[in-house]
C-alpha cells in the first residue's frame, strides 16, 4: 500500500572543486530548490535536512551521508530529494549498488529534481536504462577533473614550479608568483649555519642542542610566528624545539641545492583517497629550479657522512675529527676511539670495533696524533699531484695540435661509422644470398657472425674514440670544479673535519701502522690521469715546449 506522507530529508553536497565555480549548486542553492519542490508536494514531509560541504562525490565516506543512511536504516527519514544526481554521487558502481539495491531494500524513495527522477513514479524498465547511464556521466566528469588537475600539477612540476602548499623552511613562495620559491633571508641563513656546522664536525643532536639554546625558532614555530597556518604531525610538545629529525631532514632535503623533487606521494586514482609513496623513479626531478642554500657537492658529502656516523651523542667534535672515516681494512669495520690517561694528560688512539667486541679481527692500533701526520702528508701530496696535471692540461690546451686532435677524433669516429654501415649492408646482402640460393644455410652462419663480430668491435671502437674526444672537451676547457676544491686546502697545515669531507672519502687502517687514503673524485683524478698520459707526445716536442717557453709561461 503507497504511503500517503514521506518523512523527507534533503540531501546537498558540494566538494571544493566546483566550490567557487557555479553558484548553482552552492549549498545555499540547493536547499532553496529542494525545499521549493517539497512544499509543492504534500506527500513529502521535511524533518531533517543533510549537508556535506567540501566532500567528493567520487565515494560515500561523507559525515552527512553516514548520518543520513543511520536515519534511513533507523526508519527516521523514508524519502531523500537531491537537486540532481551529481549532488548524490559521481561514482557510477556505488551509486548504482545504492539507487538500485540498498534504497529498494530499505524502502526508501528517492527523487533528484533535476534529472526528472522520483523512484515512486519512475517504471523499472525505463530507469534500468537511464539512471545508470547518468550516474556513469557523473562518475566520468568527476575522473575527467580528476585526469586535468593530476595533469597540469605534473606540467607545473616538470616546468620547475612547486606546487607544494608550504614552502620549505630556508625558503617562501615569491609574492609574485606562488608556484616560484625564493631564499628566505633569516631562515636560508640558519639552513645555512647548520650545513656549515654539520662539515665542522658538530653531530646532529649537538646541533639541535646549539639551536634551541641560541633561541632559533624551529621550522614549525618560525612558519606559525610568520602568520601561516600550519599543522604539522610532528609537533610533540606545547611549542616545537628543534630535535634530532628536524635538523636531519634539513640535512638529508636536496631542495637546497636548487634541486626540485615533487610528486613523492600521492594516490592511486581519484576514487582510492589513501596517500601512498611513490616509486623514486616516478618522482619529477629538475635541477636549478630556484636559488641553492648550499653547493651540491657540499649535500652529498654530508649525505654520505650521515649515512656512516659513528660518534657518540655528546662526544666533542673538533677532537675527533675522523669519526665516520677510518676503517678497518680487512674487516670493514669502523675504527672506534679510545682514551687512555696518563700523568695528567689524554692519549687518544683508534683500535677496530670488531677486535673490541672480540669478533675476530685483530686490533689495527693506531695512535690519532700518527693518523693526522699521515693523513696530512698524503693530502698534500695528492694536491701537488693534481694541481700539476691540471697545469699540464692547461698546457695541452694552449697548444695549436691539441685543436688539430679534435678534428682527428671526428674524422675517426666519421670513419668507423662508415665502416659500420657498410658491414650492416654486408650484413643484409648475405641474407639475400641466402634467399636466393648463392649460398647455403651453414655458409650464412658463418658469415653472419664474422659481420656480428667486426661490427662489435667497430662498435667498441667508436664508443672508446667518442669517449676520448669527450675527455679532451672537458679537460681542454676550464678548471673542473672538483680541482678548485682541493686547490682550497693547497696550504693546508691541520687536518680538521671540513678539509676531510671536501677531500677523503674513506680512510683504511692496514695493519703494521699504514693507512689507505681513499680520496673523493678519484675516477675524475684518473682519467685526468690517462688523459695527459695519452698526449705523452705532444708534451715531448721540444718545438711546441719552446714555444711555450718564450710565452712566459710554465
Amino acid at each position: 500500500m503507497q504511503k500517503t506522507v514521506y518523512r523527507t530529508a534533503i540531501y546537498a553536497r558540494l566538494s571544493k572543486d566546483d566550490g567557487d565555480k557555479e553558484e548553482s549548486n552552492s549549498i545555499t542553492s540547493q536547499k532553496a530548490i529542494c525545499e521549493e519542490y517539497i512544499g509543492k508536494h504534500p506527500d513529502l514531509e521535511l524533518v531533517e535536512t543533510f549537508v556535506d560541504d567540501g566532500c567528493s562525490g567520487v565515494d560515500f565516506e561523507r559525515p552527512a551521508f553516514r548520518r543520513m543512511e543511520e536515519a534511513l536504516r533507523e526508519r527516521r527519514v523514508e524519502a531523500i530529494v537531491c537537486k540532481d544526481l551529481s549532488r548524490f554521487s559521481r561514482n557510477y558502481i556505488e551509486g548504482g549498488r545504492y539507487l538500485e539495491k540498498i534504497f529498494p531494500r530499505l524502502g526508501v524513495r528517492f527523487i533528484a529534481i533535476n534529472d526528472g527522477y522520483d523512484t515512486l513514479t519512475e517504471s523499472r524498465q525505463s530507469s534500468s536504462f537511464l539512471i545508470p547511464f547518468k550516474n556513469l556521466i557523473n562518475d566520468t566528469y568527476c575522473k575527467d577533473i580528476s585526469v586535468k588537475i593530476r595533469t597540469n600539477l605534473d606540467a607545473k612540476r616538470r616546468r620547475g614550479e612547486y606546487v607544494g602548499s608550504y614552502a620549505p623552511y630556508g625558503y617562501m613562495k615569491d609574492p609574485k608568483d606562488k608556484n616560484r620559491l625564493m631564499v628566505d633571508e633569516y631562515a636560508g641563513g640558519i639552513v645555512q649555519q647548520i650545513f656549515s656546522h654539520y662539515k665542522d664536525g658538530m653531530s646532529i643532536c649537538q646541533i639541535a642542542d646549539h639551536l634551541n639554546e641560541t633561541g632559533v625558532q624551529s621550522p614549525m614555530e618560525y612558519k606559525i610566528a610568520c602568520g601561516i597556518h600550519y599543522k604539522s604531525a610532528f609537533k610533540k610538545t606545547e611549542e616545537a624545539k628543534w630535535s634530532y629529525n628536524a635538523v636531519r631532514r634539513i640535512l638529508s632535503n636536496e631542495v637546497y641545492t636548487g634541486i626540485l623533487s615533487q610528486g613523492k606521494r600521492g594516490t592511486p586514482n581519484y576514487k582510492v583517497h589513501v596517500v601512498q609513496e611513490r616509486d623514486e623513479r616516478d618522482w619529477i626531478r629538475v635541477e636549478n629550479a630556484h636559488e641553492a642554500l648550499v653547493t651540491y657537492d657540499d649535500f652529498m658529502s654530508v649525505k654520505a657522512m650521515m649515512g656512516r656516523e659513528t660518534r657518540a651523542t655528546g662526544e666533542e667534535s673538533d677532537s675527533n675529527p675522523f669519526s665516520g672515516f677510518l676503517f678497518c681494512a680487512d674487516c670493514g669495520q669502523p675504527m672506534v676511539r679510545k682514551t687512555v690517561p696518563s700523568k695528567g694528560k689524554k692519549y687518544y688512539y683508534y683500535v677496530c670495533s670488531s677486535h673490541r667486541r672480540h669478533e675476530g679481527c685483530s686490533p689495527h692500533s693506531m695512535n690519532a696524533g700518527e693518523i693526522a701526520r699521515t693523513v696530512k702528508n698524503a693530502i698534500a701530496s695528492h694536491i701537488a699531484s693534481i694541481l700539476d696535471l691540471s697545469e699540464t692540461l692547461a698546457y695541452i690546451a694552449r697548444l695549436p695540435e691539441s685543436n688539430r686532435l679534435m678534428l682527428t677524433y671526428d674524422a675517426q669516429i666519421a670513419k668507423l661509422e662508415e665502416e659500420m654501415e657498410h658491414l650492416h649492408r654486408m650484413k643484409l646482402r648475405i641474407y639475400e644470398d641466402l634467399t636466393v640460393g648463392v649460398i647455403d644455410k651453414d655458409e650464412y652462419a658463418d658469415f653472419r657472425k664474422q659481420y656480428t663480430d667486426m661490427l662489435e668491435e667497430k662498435s667498441d671502437a667508436l664508443e672508446r674514440v667518442r669517449r676520448e674526444q669527450k675527455n679532451a672537451m672537458v679537460y681542454g676547457d676550464t678548471e673542473k670544479v672538483w680541482v678548485s676544491m682541493f686547490r682550497q686546502y693547497e696550504t693546508i697545515e691541520e687536518v680538521n673535519r671540513r678539509a676531510l669531507m671536501a677531500l677523503v672519502d674513506k680512510i683504511l687502517v692496514h695493519e703494521g701502522h699504514a693507512l689507505e687514503i681513499v680520496f673523493r673524485y678519484r675516477d675524475e683524478y684518473s682519467r685526468m690521469s690517462e688523459f695527459v698520459k695519452s698526449h705523452a707526445a705532444i708534451l715531448e716536442k721540444p718545438s711546441d715546449i719552446a714555444t711555450d717557453s718564450n710565452s712566459g709561461e710554465v
